[in-house]
């Protein structure tokens, strides 16, 4: 596939295709740093997706490689290189990178109208939380260190 670079306004047009590609994702959201238009030349494409998760059984039921097509097909409908593209499952990620999401994200597509701004609602979290996740994430390496005595 051609190396192309899509503006987020010709992502959003082509989102239009996801209910008949996708038919299981509820909500496509741009993150990282194509969002935040802080790229460089090794930049790569972050999505994050919210899927039905029922629907999504049933599409795959029969077919358990078809769980592994998001990048491929998102590919497809930005014609941007698969090879390039990362997918994160909002139904399954992180407190924080759901944040991250939340604060940098640009919707592309959503099924029902304000998705987006009611996942941000229950997704940014405040400076003191992210201070809590900080400190516990140091805990952790902290002890990983302690006790591979480094």
């Amino acid at each position: 596939m051609q190396n192309h670079t899509p503006t987020i306004a010709e992502l959003q047009e082509l989102s239009s295709q996801i209910p008949e590609k996708i038919p299981y994702v509820k909500m496509l959201v741009l993150f990282g740093s194509r969002a935040t238009g802080n790229t460089n030349a090794k930049s790569d494409w972050d999505f994050a997706v919210l899927c039905d998760q029922e629907q999504r059984e049933a599409y795959v039921k029969d077919n358990a490689f078809l769980l592994f097509e998001l990048p491929i097909i998102i590919g497809e409908i930005f014609k941007i290189n698969s090879d390039q593209i990362d997918v994160v499952e909002l139904n399954k990620c992180s407190e924080l990178i759901s944040h991250f999401i939340a604060r940098d994200g640009r919707v592309l597509y959503e099924d029902k109208p304000e998705e987006f701004e009611e996942f941000k609602q229950r997704m940014l979290l405040s400076n003191s939380e992210l201070k809590k996740i900080e400190s516990i994430k140091r805990q952790n390496i902290e002890q990983f260190l302690q006790r591979w005595g480094i």
